[in-house]
């Protein structure tokens, strides 16, 4: 067999080589990031003596690391072993425009790392391995693992971001008085949209020890006076006296059974006329490359959920008595759905 290749192309062995060690990379980019390497080199660039000394780690580590990662473009090496940020590797700052920093700490995480390892399992039986390995369900380890939690929060915001400004473009809330942000963490939607629209209230309503994080940032907002913090689990009941049920990434966690609980509840307490926003990725009619299709393995690994069509959402409204929705495209990687309450 010919294995020859143009200059510069990689024998197909080499292509899966690659993706086959990417965990390597993924938690390279998590070490830096939880590290906060990134910030302490976006002023000027450091040697990897001064950052392995700021960080705590051993210097030829963060020497080896930092070289490694400036050979694929998060940082760039200059004279002196000194290494300086990159726009790519400036995503992985704090509190920057398109910050994906908390989200890197988050997937290389205990919760979303460990069960990884058990994944042909979840293939062999279809159902979520993150307890066998956990010894608990996902929800109850951030109950009880606060940086955990806050990192799962976080990272939910710089998803948020992505879409954020897109959702006050696409959808129109001009004659809404009430939005609930429902499982909305530290409520980054609802902000974008309350702070776009100064006569619309919210209620942000998530797990307890969510919401007690959640706390400081509305109020950092300026936004406490206008929006509700409530405390409660959407499978028993959403706050009720909303126009708008506004849910990102929620029922992509859950099998259908239970997605269409949470959609009847919402249909529930909406006010007559209401509707509900779902901010999902939706998979693609033609199977063509989407984040979609690996988010839904690692729903499959860890809570049993799915990422859905546009045929098995609109089943989903059918089911739990809303109206037929519409799917709005934007520029992120997120569809809005929007349905009526039936």
């Amino acid at each position: 067999m010919n294995q020859e290749q143009p200059s510069g192309d990689k024998l197909p062995s080499e292509q899966m080589v690659q993706m086959v060690s990417s965990y390597w990379l993924s938690q390279a980019l998590g070490a830096v990031a939880r590290l906060g390497i990134p910030d302490r080199i976006a002023a000027q660039p450091r040697s990897s003596k001064e950052i392995a000394n700021a960080v705590g780690i051993d210097p030829d580590a963060a020497y080896r690391v930092m070289r490694a990662l400036a050979s694929i473009g998060v940082f760039r090496q200059l004279e002196d072993a000194r290494f300086a940020l990159t726009p790519l590797g400036e995503t992985l700052c704090s509190n920057v425009p398109g910050s994906v920093r908390d989200f890197a700490v988050m997937l290389t995480d205990t919760p979303h790392w460990q069960p990884w390892g058990k994944f042909l399992e979840a293939l062999k039986t279809g159902r979520p391995v993150l307890k066998t390995v956990l010894g608990m369900e996902l929800w109850e380890w951030y109950g009880q693992h606060s940086g955990d939690a806050n990192a799962f929060s976080l990272a939910m915001g710089n998803l948020a971001r992505m879409v954020a400004a897109e959702l006050t473009r696409v959808v129109d809330f001009s004659q809404v008085q009430t939005v609930a942000d429902v499982g909305g963490a530290h409520g980054v939607l609802l902000t974008a949209i309350l702070q776009h629209y100064s006569h619309t209230r919210g209620i942000l309503f998530d797990l307890p020890h969510v919401i007690e994080a959640a706390k400081p940032v509305i109020e950092a907002q300026g936004l406490s006076d206008r929006c509700e913090l409530s405390a409660g689990d959407f499978f028993n009941e959403v706050p009720s006296g909303a126009d708008v049920h506004l849910l990102k990434q929620i029922l992509h966690d859950w099998d259908d059974q239970r997605a269409t609980l949470i959609l009847e509840n919402c249909r529930r307490s909406l006010r007559p006329n209401g509707r509900v926003l779902l901010v999902e990725m939706v998979l693609p009619p033609d199977g063509a490359p989407s984040p979609a299709h690996f988010i839904d393995l690692n729903m499959l690994v860890l809570l049993g959920g799915r990422e859905r069509s546009a045929s098995e959402f609109a089943l989903l409204f059918e089911k739990s008595g809303f109206k037929p929705p519409r799917f709005i495209e934007t520029s992120s990687p997120f569809v809005v759905i929007e349905a009526e309450r039936g």
